[in-house]
């Protein structure tokens, strides 16, 4: 049963991870990198993942540690994958048990 409070420290650890990745990418920029492209494509493919999660957790749907699926978009193993996206992207290892 994941709780309120881990589902904060999840959000705020994969926005942290976002900002990283983000701080990187602005200093590869301002010291004339040439391979930018690559990683700005990659920048807002992560930033749409921060977002699926943020929506996914925020769902009034999510009830007494169960997500009413009916109501998400994505189940249970599609939020476990774009977490897992994440995770690959700006190598960390947050997660969350959905079960």
């Amino acid at each position: 049963m994941v709780t309120a409070v881990q589902i904060a420290e999840y959000l705020e650890g994969i926005k942290e991870a976002q900002s990283i990745y983000m701080d990187d990418l602005v200093l590869r920029e301002k010291l004339g990198h040439l391979d930018i492209v690559k990683h700005r494509v990659v920048a807002t493919v992560l930033d749409c993942y921060v977002k699926i999660m943020c929506d996914y957790l925020s769902q009034p749907e999510y009830v007494g540690g169960l997500f009413i699926t009916e109501y998400n978009f994505y189940d249970e193993e599609e939020a476990k994958e774009v977490m897992e996206r994440i995770n690959r992207i700006c190598d960390t290892e947050y997660f969350l048990d959905l079960t």
